[in-house]
C-alpha cells in the first residue's frame, strides 16, 4: 500500500542543492567584483593563492625601500640645495674682493665689501647648522671620526668610506714642498735694469715691469697683488726676492721668463723653472705618494685622505675611524645592501686651503680688511671653492647616482611586480557580470523547477481530496 511521503524527494534535493550553489556562486562573484580581487581566501584556489602571497612580500618589501628612498631622495635634493645656497655666499665673497683686486675702491666702498663679505661669511655658518629634512648635515655631526689626530702632523681627515681597516699607521717619509725661486737684487732694489718678465704659477701668468732701483719689497707687493692669477707669493729677505709658490707638491710650480731687459732668477732647473714635490707617507704598509700634502689611502674598502701638516716628517700618532654620525639608507629590498652618506663640516673654519680659510676673512681676521690683502682673500675663496667642489660632489653622487638609479630601479621592480600580483589576483568586471549572469540563470532554474515540483504536488493533494470526497 502506497503511502504519501512528506520528505523531500530526490529532484527536490537536487534543485535545492544546486540553487545553493548557484546563489553561492552568485554571491562570490559580486564579493570579488567588491574588492577588486579573484583569491579572497586559500580554498578559492590554493597554488594562485601562494603564488600570491610571494609576489606581495616582494610587493611590500620594495615598496619599503621605495619610502626609505623618497625620504633619501628629499635628504640629498635639501643638501644640494645647501651646497648651491653656500657656493652663492663664497660668491659673493669672491665678487667683493675682485672689485678691490687693484686696490682702486675708496675707503667707504672697501668698508661696504667688508661688511658684505661679513655677512656671507655670517650666513654660511647659519647654514651650517640648519637642518635639512630635520637632520644636520653640514655641520660635521653627520660625518664619519677620526679619533687620535695630532693637528701637528696631520691637518685634516677626510673618510669616504670605512670597510675592515679602521686604524691608520704609519709615518711621513718626506714632507711636500713648494716650488721656488729668488731673484738676487743689489741692496734690496732691483739692480738689473728695467725689465718685464712674465710671472706663471699653476694658477696662470701675469705680467709684471720692474725699473732699475725699484725696491723689491715693491715688486713682491706687485707680485702679491696678483697671487690669485698665478698661484705664487713674493717676499723680501735682505736682497733676495723669494717666489714661492701658494701650493705644496709636483703641480705647484713657478716660472719666470724675462721678456724685456734682464730679469734672471736663481734655483729650479737653473731656467727660470721650478716645481715643487709630493710628500711620500707610509700607511699600514703602503708607500703613498701624496699629492701635494693630501695622501690617499684605500684597503678593504676603507677609502680616506690624509691632508699632512706642512713640514712635518716622522712617525705619525695612530688615527682610529669609526662610523661617527654617518647616515644609513635601505634602498633595496636587500637590507643587507646599505648605501652611506657623511659630510665634513662646512663650518667657515674648515673651507680654504694653503692662504687660509673663510673665517680669516671676517673683520678682524688675518686676510680681512681688502686692498693689500684682496689677493689672498681670493685665493681663500677660490680654495673654499675647491672644498665646495669636493663635498658637492659627494651630495651629487649620494643623490644622483645612488638615489636616483634605486629610485628607478625600485619603480620598475613595482611596476612589475603590481602587473603580476594583477594578473595572479585580477578581476575582469566584464567576466564577472557574465558569470553572475549565468549563475543567476542557474538559481532561477532551480527555482522554476522548485516551484513545478510544488505545483504538482499541489495537484496530487487535490486529486487524493477529490477521490476522498473531501472537496
Amino acid at each position: 500500500m502506497s503511502r504519501i511521503s512528506a520528505t523531500l524527494s530526490g529532484i527536490e534535493r537536487t534543485l535545492l542543492a544546486r540553487l545553493a550553489d548557484a546563489n553561492t556562486a552568485v554571491a562570490q562573484s559580486a564579493e570579488r567584483a567588491a574588492a577588486g580581487v579573484r583569491i579572497l581566501r586559500p580554498r578559492d584556489d590554493p597554488s594562485g593563492y601562494f603564488a600570491l602571497a610571494t609576489q606581495q612580500a616582494r610587493l611590500n618589501a620594495v615598496n619599503v625601500a621605495a619610502s626609505n628612498t623618497a625620504v633619501a631622495a628629499a635628504l640629498g635634493s635639501g643638501a644640494q640645495n645647501t651646497v648651491d645656497l653656500i657656493r652663492v655666499q663664497l660668491n659673493t665673497i669672491r665678487t667683493k674682493a675682485v672689485e678691490d683686486e687693484d686696490g682702486s675702491l675708496t675707503a667707504d666702498q672697501r668698508l661696504a665689501n667688508q661688511t658684505a663679505i661679513d655677512d656671507a661669511v655670517a650666513e654660511i655658518r647659519r647654514l651650517t647648522g640648519t637642518p635639512v629634512e630635520g637632520r644636520k648635515l653640514f655641520d660635521g655631526s653627520s660625518d664619519y671620526r677620526a679619533s687620535g689626530r695630532n693637528n701637528n702632523q696631520v691637518k685634516a681627515v677626510e673618510v669616504f668610506s670605512l670597510g675592515a681597516t679602521k686604524t691608520l699607521q704609519g709615518h711621513v717619509i718626506n714632507d711636500a714642498v713648494r716650488a721656488a725661486l729668488t731673484y738676487n737684487g743689489s741692496s734690496g732694489d732691483i739692480g738689473s735694469g728695467d725689465a718685464t718678465f712674465t710671472l706663471s704659477g699653476n694658477r696662470g701668468s701675469v705680467s709684471i715691469d720692474v725699473t732699475n732701483g725699484q725696491s723689491l719689497a715693491s715688486v713682491a707687493t706687485a707680485v702679491n697683488a696678483q697671487s690669485h692669477n698665478t698661484g705664487v707669493t713674493a717676499s723680501v729677505a735682505g736682497s733676495a726676492l723669494n717666489f714661492v709658490s701658494v701650493d705644496y707638491g709636483s703641480n705647484a710650480e713657478v716660472r719666470i721668463a724675462a721678456t724685456a731687459g734682464t730679469f734672471a732668477p736663481t734655483g729650479g732647473d737653473g731656467n727660470g723653472n721650478a716645481v715643487g714635490s709630493d710628500a711620500e707617507v707610509s700607511l699600514n704598509g703602503q708607500l703613498i705618494t701624496a699629492n701635494g700634502n693630501r695622501a690617499t689611502f684605500i684597503d678593504d674598502r676603507t677609502h680616506v685622505v690624509l691632508e699632512l701638516t706642512p713640514g712635518f716628517t716622522g712617525e705619525l700618532d695612530d688615527i682610529s675611524l669609526s662610523d661617527g654620525g654617518k647616515l644609513t639608507f635601505a634602498l633595496s629590498p636587500d637590507v643587507g645592501r646599505t648605501v652611506s652618506f657623511a659630510l665634513p663640516s662646512v663650518a667657515p673654519e674648515q673651507l680654504g686651503g694653503a692662504s687660509g680659510n673663510l673665517a680669516d676673512l671676517v673683520t678682524g681676521g688675518a686676510a680681512a680688511g681688502l686692498n693689500a690683502n684682496a689677493s689672498q682673500a681670493i685665493r681663500i675663496v677660490d680654495e673654499a671653492l675647491g672644498d665646495l667642489d669636493r663635498i658637492s660632489g659627494r651630495v651629487d653622487g649620494f643623490a644622483d647616482a645612488a638615489v636616483a638609479s634605486s629610485g628607478s630601479l625600485l619603480a620598475a621592480w613595482q611596476s612589475d611586480l603590481e602587473g603580476s600580483i594583477d594578473q595572479i589576483n585580477g578581476v575582469n568586471a566584464a567576466e564577472e557580470q557574465q558569470l553572475q549572469a549565468h549563475h543567476l540563470a542557474l538559481a532561477d532554474n532551480a527555482l522554476s523547477g522548485l516551484a513545478i515540483l510544488q505545483q504538482q504536488r499541489a495537484s496530487m493533494i487535490q486529486i487524493l481530496r477529490q477521490a476522498a470526497g473531501l472537496d
